[in-house]
């Protein structure tokens, strides 16, 4: 099948693997708070013990007519079937490995670096995403705060706000250099397990795109924490697709090589 459409199947192969860097929705954290009233300070959510993770993601559900409601690309991911390998490590490096129907396929982000590679579609790219750094892969993805995506991040605090009956802090996250890019995210944190329990993605225009709800926390190492499952939502609040994650395991001393093709 893949020699009688190549030219398809190769344009759909990089837009399924680059969208499935961003529906991983990664989260964890580390916040240190006062009794009572959760810290305001967003630093002391920020997960500083982790060098680097590993998981398995699966999709559980999905709605192509809703997903396209977030981005025409975003229900691409949805369609991989079984498990995906997913590898992380300090600072913004992001290792994908599933199937493309029978093929494997793998998304290195490392930095500003993109490759990806698909052995049996003939691909192996490697191109810079710029400097914006939205198009960067971080913690945040998966529901953590990094002292890394603080480097280059600023964070208000707006307030405190109980979601599926915890209490959160609430921050606005945007950009340090607008003139890269203008979008920003309101996170919710638990100040106990540190995952951002809830964050709404806005786009340059400052219209809502996505919600992401993270859940079933696990601690997976003491002090660490991990969500099992993460749901996505569009702008009108109807569900797009739900992953779940396991066998999630830290601080393995993932070598850089892995973050290289």
């Amino acid at each position: 099948m893949l020699p009688n459409k190549r030219p398809d199947v190769r344009l759909f192969s990089l837009k399924l693997i680059v969208i499935l860097a961003g529906l991983l929705g990664l989260a964890a954290g580390n916040i240190a708070t006062a009794q009572g009233e959760p810290s305001h300070n967003i630093s002391d959510y920020a997960v500083s013990k982790l060098d680097d993770f590993t998981a398995s993601m699966k999709v559980i559900e999905f709605s192509e007519h809703e997903g396209v409601k977030i981005n025409k690309d975003f229900p691409l991911i949805y369609k991989i079937k079984g498990d995906i390998t997913v590898r992380y490590k300090e600072v913004n490096k992001l290792r994908v490995d599933g199937l493309l129907g029978a093929s494997n396929a793998t998304l290195i982000v490392n930095g500003t670096t993109q490759y990806a590679t698909i052995p049996a579609a003939h691909i192996k790219t490697k191109i810079s995403l710029g400097k914006e750094p939205g198009k960067r892969k971080t913690l945040l993805d998966v529901g953590m705060i990094s002292p890394g995506y603080l480097a280059y991040t600023e964070a208000e605090f707006k307030r405190t706000q109980v979601v599926d009956g915890v209490l959160c802090a609430v921050f606005r996250i945007s950009y340090q250099d607008k003139s890269l890019d203008t979008s920003h995210r309101m996170v919710w944190i638990d100040p106990k397990t540190h995952i951002t329990v809830k964050r709404d993605e806005y786009s340059q225009q400052g219209k809502l795109n996505a919600t992401f709800l993270y859940k079933k926390p696990m601690e997976v190492s003491p002090g660490f924490w991990f969500p099992a499952r993460i749901e996505a939502y569009n702008n009108e609040g109807k569900k797009a697709g739900v992953t779940g994650y396991s066998g999630i395991k830290v601080n393995q001393g993932l070598a850089e090589s892995v973050f290289v093709q």
